[in-house]
């Protein structure tokens, strides 16, 4: 645990990371710095769809891992829904190599991750971002399908919308 006043450098991924934003002209992020024993940085944005905004975390850290982390659903799996919901992650896990859906048992959320290996000297920003942009472009193609298994006619729902 720092100090108080004590300064904490930002993790090499996050400091190339947005050095990239910042080359690229890329403003679509927002930055919050964890605080951490991992230096964890949260770059956060959204994905806009016609069923609402998905949040989009980029968690970039000291460890060989950086996770782009999308909320597909803040709290929408029911005992009604739930089996379409697991059919639909299956179906989808099997097909997509990149990125996996999972739920998230403690608030019945389902989330979907693309986690990329990478020591600090081999950290690629530009990989990150073609992943990311990989995502973000086969959403629009699954938004209407998601709406259906999961139920909802708007993503987040209103309660949960920009947490």
């Amino acid at each position: 645990m720092p100090f108080f006043n004590e300064v904490i450098p930002m993790n090499e991924k996050a400091r190339l990371f947005e050095k990239f934003l910042i080359d690229e002209q890329l403003t679509c992020f927002e930055k919050r710095e964890v605080g951490d024993e991992d230096h964890t940085v949260v770059f956060r944005s959204y994905v806009q769809t016609e069923l609402g905004d998905i949040p989009v975390f980029l968690l970039l850290d000291d460890t060989i891992y950086a996770t782009i982390r999308l909320l597909m659903g803040a709290g929408v799996v029911t005992k009604e829904n739930r089996q379409d919901i697991l059919t639909f992650i299956n179906r989808e896990n099997s097909t997509y190599k990149s990125f996996k859906y999972y739920i998230e048992e403690d608030d019945d959320s389902v989330y979907l991750d693309c986690i990329n290996q990478s020591a600090n000297s081999n950290f690629d920003p530009r990989l990150l971002y073609v992943l990311m942009t990989q995502i973000v472009e086969y959403i629009p193609g699954k938004i209407q399908t998601i709406g259906e298994v999961f139920r909802v006619e708007q993503l987040p729902p209103p309660e949960h919308a920009h947490e």
